[in-house]
């Protein structure tokens, strides 16, 4: 057989069985499942969006001085201590070491905040916390209790070390033109 003629008849049986195998896809639109898949199987966008929700900062329980007393109202009250037993009258208490920090370690600071102002209306500090928060910055209310009445800090941070407390600080003034102090986080 010629090699010409051999040629052919193989394409024409190619030809015929891809005929056979794709048309028959073609022409059943009914099942989706047998056409071919083109694009993402990533779905579409929804139509919807998402509320943003406002979570509270929640922080530990902190120890004021003597005048004043922080209010927390989402933190659950810390469980007591048991006390050491007291001295007998004819004991002399122990001696406190040399290298005790001035501070108790309980107390110690975490972090460092700067407090911008400190209010008795609760709707005058949250005006001021949302306008620092609309300038970029993360502000914050506590609740405290001084000599009987409830007064409302707005601070902003924190930030772990005092450095970063001071810059933060410094960038305040300078957008927003209001004077802050660095103090301890949680107070």
């Amino acid at each position: 057989m010629d090699q010409q003629l051999k040629q052919r008849l193989v394409g024409a049986v190619v030809l015929i069985s891809l005929a056979v195998i794709f048309i028959p896809m073609l022409l059943d639109q009914n099942d989706p499942s047998s056409l071919p898949h083109f694009g993402s199987p990533v779905p579409e966008r929804p139509d919807f969006q998402f509320d943003p929700i406002e979570i509270p900062l929640q922080t530990p329980p902190a120890v004021e001085p003597a005048a004043a007393e922080v209010v927390e109202e989402s933190s659950p009250k810390p469980e007591p201590q048991p006390s050491a037993p007291a001295p007998r009258a004819d004991e002399k208490p122990a001696p406190v070491p040399a290298k005790t920090p001035l501070i108790p370690p309980d107390t110690q600071a975490l972090a460092w905040a700067v407090q911008v102002g400190s209010f008795d209306q609760e709707g005058n500090a949250a005006a001021l916390r949302d306008k620092l928060r609309g300038s970029g910055f993360a502000a914050y209310l506590e609740k405290v209790k001084v000599e009987g009445r409830m007064h409302y800090r707005v601070r902003v941070g924190p930030e772990l070390k005092r450095e970063l407390a001071e810059a933060l600080r410094e960038r305040l003034e300078e957008k927003t033109k209001m004077k802050g102090i660095v103090v301890r986080h949680p107070s």
